[in-house]
């Protein structure tokens, strides 16, 4: 989902590994890393997703996605890094 001539858009990124808080903080924690752009991300346990309103003239959807998957979890069709996703803790993978 991507948004045109907006600045500010939300995307909703599924996580199909995110199931709990302590999944969801490490996914947040990568959120607010060095990534520029990123305005407010929202996780949602039951159905498996983060909602991510992010500056779209800074950055693009696969950027959000990449981030979430060098954090280890699946970001819609974007797959985790292999060495991130072993390093989660057992119930994120």
């Amino acid at each position: 989902m991507g948004c045109f001539r907006k600045e500010a858009c939300t995307l909703i990124v599924k996580v199909p590994q995110m199931n709990s808080p302590e999944c969801g903080r490490i996914i947040l924690t990568a959120l607010q890393g060095p990534i520029d752009g990123i305005l407010s991300a929202t996780p949602d346990y039951a159905n498996h997703t983060v909602a991510v309103t992010y500056e779209s003239t800074k950055l693009a959807v696969k950027n959000i996605e990449f981030v979430i998957a060098g954090a280890g979890f699946d970001a819609n069709d974007t797959p985790a890094k292999p060495e991130a996703r072993k390093a989660l803790p057992a119930g994120c993978r």
